[in-house]
């Protein structure tokens, strides 16, 4: 992916929140509607946003998604501590 496709999808402050919550784990949609306190259809519509940036991944277990920070995002991991 390319710097701008991850720079714009880290612009939005619900999508930095979903970040710092899958930094320190996998979780479902249903888990993060919860923790967030927001809609489950907001809630995949940025995950879809940070899918395709390639700054997430997604597992999928029969109808369950788990939904991670992918690995080889590099520009998310040098500017991450300073996020």
């Amino acid at each position: 992916m390319n710097v701008l496709t991850t720079l714009k999808a880290l612009s939005d402050a619900t999508r930095l929140r979903l970040v710092g919550v899958l930094s320190r784990g996998e979780f479902t949609v249903q888990e993060l509607t919860t923790i967030l306190g927001m809609g489950q259809s907001r809630i995949s519509r940025h995950l879809k946003i940070l899918l395709e940036a390639g700054i997430l991944s997604v597992k999928r277990q029969g109808t369950w998604g788990y939904y991670r920070l992918a690995g080889g995002n590099s520009l998310l991991g040098e500017i991450w501590p300073s996020l």
